[in-house]
């Protein structure tokens, strides 16, 4: 393997020249293609072996330079082969939703290309958990935030994965007599979210004020709940402290009269929460065209590989920006011109065979033999609910 030029020695100040500096990237820039080469090749060995300053030398001399240089010179290879994985995902994902004459004969080599890209993505996330630990360690607000945000994020996603890898791999993490075995991943999520919720019973008393803003969009708190006693004032003190549900769109003051156990009230309870969301941060928005609102409304509608909202979604989505608060006098327009047109576009696209239990059972009442038929049917049983969930007027 051929070396770096010999590390140049600089006085590592303020005051180094731009020649200097660029001289010094160059060498770096160098050493990081060596460094990688190696590890394609199997060369580390030989390149640990190879006379001349080492990565330790480089960085310290860079890590004196204004700017955050070293930290921009490390990610760049990194990020710029993520780049290069994610572009060429998206051109295959692109590939395998066309189902032309001609793209039809790439589905294979696509579906081969993804296969990899995968893997390799699995290759490189195992030497990733040494970012948690440096996170655990750091005093850099970045590396902070974003282990954070990444941990207080994902809860949802990791559900839906968990879901999904059931469904793939279903016979796994089971013992020889066909049991299940300990740390399957319903397993680890179930301790999980039993560990966050009993650190989150601390962190309500020790950060009141940080919890709270979380508690009043909240209609419901989550709690240990044991055998042997219940938690009932544990929860009231924590409800009046916390504020809980004062900014929720439904009634969830203790004069709330309904169950939200049931199928429908289920169903209906993230739709709402969604558009509420939706109508509080874009309601007041001006857009200077239809474009501009569609590419704003799209992200929090939206999740790649799936076809892009077209107007029969982004039309309700418009019409809940601009209707008033959810209150029972207001539940017969929420239902009328964003919930059920919603529906119909989306889980009720195709009324006759809907995968959610719920309109499955409108869609099979008697009479119901025509999509006006069904939709009228829907419009009454969510109007009615609606009611029932919203805030007095």
């Amino acid at each position: 393997m051929a070396g770096p030029q010999k590390f140049m020695q600089t006085n590592a100040s303020p005051s180094k020249t731009d020649k200097e500096r660029d001289a010094l990237l160059k060498q770096f820039r160098a050493h990081l293609h060596l460094a990688i080469t190696a590890k394609q090749t199997g060369q580390d060995k030989q390149l640990e072996a190879m006379p001349g300053p080492r990565m330790q030398d480089y960085c310290m001399e860079l890590a004196e330079l204004p700017d955050n240089t070293l930290a921009i010179e490390l990610a760049a290879p990194v990020t710029a082969i993520f780049n290069q994985i994610n572009n060429l995902s998206q051109m295959c994902e692109n590939t395998l939703r066309r189902n032309d004459e001609q793209t039809a004969t790439m589905h294979a080599p696509a579906k081969r290309v993804l296969a990899e890209l995968d893997f390799a993505l699995a290759l490189i996330l195992r030497h990733f958990r040494f970012i948690k630990r440096r996170a655990e360690l750091t005093e850099c607000e970045d590396l902070l935030v974003d282990v954070l945000c990444g941990m207080a994020l994902g809860r949802v996603d990791a559900a839906h994965l968990v879901r999904r890898w059931q469904e793939k791999f279903p016979d796994s993490f089971c013992n020889d007599d066909g049991s299940v075995a300990d740390d399957s991943f319903p397993d680890l999520f179930a301790w999980d979210v039993y560990q966050r919720v009993e650190a989150l019973d601390k962190l309500a008393d020790d950060f009141p004020n940080h919890v709270r803003t979380a508690a009043r969009r909240m209609h419901a708190w989550p709690m240990l709940i044991h055998r042997h006693t219940n938690n009932r004032r544990r929860f009231q003190k924590l409800a009046k402290l916390l504020e809980l549900g004062v900014d929720y769109p439904l009634d969830a003051s203790e004069g709330a009269r309904f169950r939200t156990d049931t199928p429908l009230v289920r169903y209906l309870d993230p739709h709402i929460h969604r558009l509420h969301i939706l109508r509080s941060e874009t309601g007041d928005r001006q857009f200077g065209s239809v474009k501009e609102e569609q590419d704003w409304l799209c992200p929090d509608w939206w999740k790649w590989p799936d076809e892009p909202p077209g107007e029969d979604v982004l039309a309700p989505l418009r019409a809940a920006r601009q209707l008033p608060p959810l209150t029972k006098a207001t539940a017969a327009q929420w239902a009328e011109k964003a919930i059920v047109p919603l529906i119909l576009a989306t889980d009720a696209r195709d009324w006759q065979n809907c995968d959610e239990p719920v309109l499955q059972k409108i869609s099979r009442q008697k009479g119901v033999k025509s999509r006006a038929t069904f939709k009228s049917r829907l419009l009454a049983a969510v109007t009615a609910t609606l009611r029932r969930l919203a805030r007095p007027a």
